[in-house]
């Protein structure tokens, strides 16, 4: 009995352990500012969006310690209001993370593994694909970037978005650590990179080199 107590609290500080260690890591470039609502109306600053496990919190606060707090502290709706997002952008372990919904009027792909190869590789036309994280604060940031450059490039590049929780083998072939992460490709090599939230300029240079 003893033994199995023992057990499950090793386990528990493990996965708690494990869960702070990733919300270190997302906040090297993913990370932005993140308020935190609770139901008694305080609000917490965090260095991003948090991550959930077995009903507790794990964040990264903004002065960079770690912390953690119990989900039935947290109003998830206003938190949701104060940060402007349009879906939760909460990662939880042992669950899957929600897809960005894409508006089939902005002209943007919503690339999977299994598709890649025949939207991406094999397309007659450039296409720019943006490797992004649905807890990732600076892919929100840079998501009106990706929404301009389809429309402002419309017939000359085609423009897709993939998510990298949920297709982890086109992640992990072309190496990306962190998001958002873009990648040119033209008749399927990667002719230009950028990693990390960047202004559209950027964009649009790396673009004029590629094209």
């Amino acid at each position: 009995m003893y033994t199995t107590v023992r057990m499950r609290r090793f386990a528990t500080y493990c996965l708690t352990l494990f869960a702070i260690m990733l919300v270190t890591a997302s906040s090297t470039r993913c990370a932005t500012n993140w308020k935190l609502v609770l139901k008694n109306g305080r609000v917490i600053e965090c260095a991003g969006a948090p991550i959930i496990a077995n009903d507790i919190y794990m964040l990264r606060l903004a002065d960079g310690r770690n912390a953690t707090l119990a989900a039935d502290q947290v109003d998830r709706e206003k938190t949701d209001q104060v940060n402007k997002v349009d879906r939760q952008q909460w990662r939880e372990t042992g669950g899957e993370t929600p897809e960005v919904a894409v508006s089939p009027s902005s002209g943007i792909l919503t690339l999977r593994d299994a598709d890649f190869d025949a939207q991406v590789l094999k397309s007659k036309t450039p296409v720019m694909v943006e490797f992004f994280a649905t807890w990732c604060g600076y892919c929100t940031r840079f998501e009106p970037t990706v929404q301009a450059i389809a429309g402002e490039y419309a017939g000359r590049l085609r423009v897709g978005k993939i998510d990298i929780d949920r297709n982890r083998a086109t992640a992990q072939r072309y190496g990306i650590d962190g998001t958002p992460t873009v990648l040119l490709f033209k008749q399927g090599q990667i002719v230009g990179t950028i990693d990390g939230f960047v202004p559209k300029a950027e964009v649009v240079r790396m673009l004029r080199s590629g094209l």
